[in-house]
């Protein structure tokens, strides 16, 4: 077990992170993974006073100053409940202290952050986008990546809040049911239906919506992965009662996008990414959607 009072002073003190000795990852990492394992794949997150707000953040990417200015926003704020939308590593100069960071909130706040799955916390994309060899660089031990791989298999995949807005990385799947075939499945059972969820899961990860297109169509990000244009969305909405969903992925100029008549939601929150991209995240206010730009100042 690891000490409260020591990982209060970590997220104080952002720069210890990068100090830490692999010992003491692994004591957070094997905390946090026992918290992930009694949560469901679909996140059910109702509020009792819907004028709370929840805050939704996109790609972080290993932008710590950004990650920072959100966690002060939150303390300023005081939301009910922080949901991050996965993309945490890869490519950022900070990756694992972003991880450890986001892991930290967690365990010190079990009911107030959620970390969903994206993309990015899997073995294959971490190989090519940079943290597997940032990894490597500081411990000189792959075997220890292990440990990360086991937070990435108990993740939650979608959060749905107050039953009508669904948050989720990439974008709807082609099933349907999905949402009911997700209920009531704790993280660590996942590899019991992992044959029949996998092609759905991966699509929840990786699909984006499209404007001026008709059902599926084949995606450039690989075998599987699909574009969704808007009738199949407002189908989705409609057999699973949704009023929004909250997605992030994709990179947009502008920090954010509306989708669909306004009824999706896409939100990327590193700043800078890619030049000079604003970073956005967004707020659930009474079942209503407000995207926000973080100023960075």
């Amino acid at each position: 077990m690891i000490e409260r009072t020591y990982l209060k002073e970590l997220i104080n003190n952002p720069h210890l992170l990068s100090e830490l000795e692999f010992g003491n990852i692994s004591r957070i990492l094997q905390t946090v993974k026992n918290l992930f394992e009694e949560e469901n794949l679909l996140l059910d997150l109702n509020l009792n006073n819907k004028n709370r707000e929840i805050y939704v953040i996109g790609d972080i990417h290993g932008d710590l100053n950004t990650l920072l200015k959100i966690i002060k926003i939150v303390k300023e704020k005081n939301p009910e409940r922080v949901i991050f939308l996965g993309d945490i590593v890869d490519r950022g100069p900070k990756q694992l202290e972003c991880f450890l960071t986001v892991l930290i909130l967690k365990i010190l706040h079990p009911q107030k952050y959620y970390l969903l799955k994206g993309n990015h916390e899997t073995l294959e994309i971490n190989q090519m986008y940079g943290f597997v060899q940032d990894f490597k660089s500081r411990f000189k031990d792959f075997e220890k990546f292990n440990e990360i791989l086991m937070i990435y298999n108990v993740l939650p995949i979608c959060a749905l809040v107050n039953n009508s807005i669904l948050c989720l990385h990439g974008g709807i799947p082609q099933d349907v049911e999905i949402l009911d075939k997700l209920k009531n499945i704790k993280t660590k059972e996942l590899d019991i239906f992992i044959n029949t969820l996998s092609q759905d899961l991966t699509q929840i990860m990786w699909n984006d919506p499209k404007s001026n297109l008709q059902g599926f169509s084949e995606s450039f990000r690989g075998p599987g992965i699909k574009f969704f244009g808007e009738d199949v969305f407002e189908t989705f909405l409609k057999k699973n009662n949704l009023k929004f969903v909250i997605r992030s992925h994709e990179l947009f100029p502008e920090g954010y996008r509306w989708f669909f008549h306004r009824r999706l939601l896409s939100i990327f929150s590193s700043a800078n990414y890619r030049g000079l991209n604003p970073a956005y995240y967004a707020v659930i206010n009474n079942d209503e959607l407000f995207p926000q730009i973080l100023n960075l100042e």
